[in-house]
């Protein structure tokens, strides 16, 4: 009764393959290990906060989209891929501008 644009939109794409989800979160968890890794090895305790952050909730997304008997609407998939580009492009503008301040 009360569909909103956006459901309507919804149903009239195809529905996101189950694979490419999982496919991505599983890039983000491994993105996220190597920053981790990388800012312990550089001693940069943000760079492995970054690095965690990403990596547990790349993890997270991706046990429940293998964990749901129902696919990741397309909004979704777009949201949660933003939230973590969002925080690595942050993280790598902020050590960008701190390392040209120096």
């Amino acid at each position: 009764m009360f569909e909103t644009l956006e459901d309507m939109r919804e149903k009239s794409r195809p529905p996101l393959d189950r694979g490419d989800p999982i496919l991505i979160y599983g890039m983000y968890v491994v993105v996220g290990l190597f920053y981790l890794i990388e800012g312990m090895r550089r001693h940069h305790p943000f760079g492995a906060v970054v690095g965690a952050v990403v990596c547990l909730l790349s993890l997270i997304w991706l046990i429940t989209t293998i964990r749901s008997p129902v696919p990741v609407t397309r909004h979704d998939f777009w949201v949660r891929s933003q939230i973590l580009l969002g925080i690595l492009m942050a993280y790598e503008m902020a050590y960008t501008v701190s390392a040209h301040l120096m």
